[in-house]
């Protein structure tokens, strides 16, 4: 019998609690950035974000939306919850090609290095007059990570707006 920890592919927030996490934020200290400009990552440091970063096409985001909305269909018909689907790059590659796409990688690689690992996804759908909130939070205290030099990806397919719930970042 081994002593060594047993891990899970999704963590429950116990086991995430269980953690002693680093949750301090990395300034990034790229000085000679691809992708992004020195401004952007100034930016980054300062606020802690980046919005908004031109990536996909609309041709390609109507493509993304109609995978989308298969997966939030089969999700649904299985019982489970609009607001739960996680980990979807494990199970859709197309999903997969989605987290490992150079038009998102190169973004990433300018804030955190070339040595990264798309670690999760979490597809977040918030259907018409559902009454769903998110409360305030920062990212990594659901990750398992640490220490937390990660940035957390949005893609979002469909516009953001007041009407649709759209998101808020307060800056660092």
């Amino acid at each position: 019998m081994s002593n060594k920890p047993e891990f899970k592919v999704i963590p429950d927030i116990s086991d995430v609690n269980e953690i002693d996490r680093d949750l301090k934020f990395f300034p990034v200290e790229n000085t000679s950035p691809q992708t992004l400009t020195t401004d952007q990552i100034a930016s980054f440091n300062r606020n802690g974000y980046l919005m908004p970063l031109e990536a996909f096409t609309e041709e390609e985001i109507s493509v993304y939306r109609s995978l989308f909305d298969n997966v939030l269909a089969q999700a649904l018909a299985e019982g489970r919850d609009s607001y739960s689907i996680s980990t979807a790059h494990l199970a859709y590659g197309e999903v997969y090609d989605i987290l490992s796409n150079p038009k998102i990688v190169r973004y990433v690689t300018d804030l955190l290095g070339n040595d990264v690992v798309g670690w999760g996804s979490h597809f977040f759908c918030k259907m018409p007059r559902d009454g769903k909130k998110v409360s305030w939070h920062q990212d990594a205290s659901y990750w398992p990570l640490t220490p937390s030099k990660t940035v957390t990806v949005w893609l979002a397919i469909d516009d953001a707006d007041v009407e649709n719930a759209c998101m808020r970042f307060v800056p660092a």
